[in-house]
């Protein structure tokens, strides 16, 4: 099968480390206490014109904020799943309580054409710091800020403010065409539809298939990559993978939305999950998958899975 149309993908994986000036409290879900805040940071560093409602703006076409949260808007288009140029992800043994001077470790992604805006997201975070934190608003100050993936440099430091850019490189690829098994974690909540329909026990090739989609909505909207795939071949060869062992489980949780100003519930599936068959040749898609995320609410963390296999 090939694959060429992954290298037109690129991203960048970075951690930021905050250092707490207080005791920062947070949500049960985390994710979303700090994505909200950087939400709000965000639109305040990036608006010009806040007296009026981003509805009403004159330059609501070239406003970077619109760009980054709403891109429906932006580029006036009525596709339902238009996703989010980032993700937040968080360390599994990631906790909700940070004493004064701890460190608040986390990973931020950027896709294709939005690394452009990285000194907007560092500006944002620092912003946030300055806003506070949590249910108490407890500061914070960003200390480092390191890029990860596809490379290892420091991007920032609080005692050098000058911004190193990051780099786009071409994703290497994975290959290990005599797989026959695959075990892999799904960490944070996976929410996947087929036929419309919500799935607690992903088949391989509906698994296969929500990276597939994952992948083209970020070459399609983020890397500027418009070319037809077809992938019915790919689909029809990953239904030959069986499931060879399930221990998976139904998460819900729910969360607070500023914006639309109410609880938003949420859920999908957690846990571990083993396929067996030629699966070799799906390495490369699986492996990117790892790192993008993938399923509904990226942006959160949600949709995070590891593979377990040692290669």
């Amino acid at each position: 099968m090939d694959f060429e149309f992954l290298k037109k993908l690129y991203f960048v994986k970075t951690e930021l480390s905050l250092k707490c000036l207080g005791k920062i409290y947070l949500s049960k879900f985390k994710g979303s206490t700090i994505r909200g805040g950087f939400g709000y940071s965000f639109r305040k560093i990036c608006c010009i014109n806040k007296p009026k409602k981003c509805e009403e703006c004159e330059l609501l076409k070239e406003c970077i904020y619109i760009k980054i949260f709403e891109p429906k808007i932006f580029r006036e288009e009525k596709v339902k799943d238009i996703p989010r140029p980032f993700v937040f992800e968080y360390p599994t043994n990631f906790k909700n309580f940070f004493d004064i001077d701890e460190i608040l470790k986390f990973n931020f992604i950027i896709f294709g054409d939005a690394i452009d805006y990285f000194p907007y997201f560092l500006l944002s975070f620092i912003d946030l710091g300055n806003e506070g934190l949590g249910s108490t608003r407890e500061k914070f100050i960003v200390e480092k800020v390191e890029q990860i993936y596809p490379c290892k440099k420091v991007i920032f430091k609080n005692t050098d403010p000058n911004i190193k850019l990051l780099e786009k490189k071409e994703i290497k690829l994975v290959k290990k065409s005599d797989l026959k098994t695959l075990k892999i974690r799904f960490i944070t909540p996976l929410k996947l539809k087929y036929e419309g329909k919500l799935i607690s026990y992903p088949e391989f090739h509906i698994f296969i298939k929500g990276i597939l989609r994952r992948i083209l909505l970020l070459l399609k909207y983020w890397c500027g990559f418009d070319e037809k795939i077809e992938f019915d071949e790919i689909i029809e060869k990953a239904k030959e993978v069986k499931i060879s062992e399930c221990n998976l489980k139904w998460f819900d949780y729910e969360r607070y939305s500023t914006r639309q100003r109410e609880k938003i519930k949420h859920g999908g599936i957690i846990g571990e999950i083993e396929y067996k068959g030629n699966i070799g040749d799906f390495l490369p898609l699986i492996e990117i998958g790892s790192h993008i995320h993938i399923g509904k609410n990226t942006s959160f963390g949600l949709g995070k899975y590891v593979i377990l296999n040692k290669f």
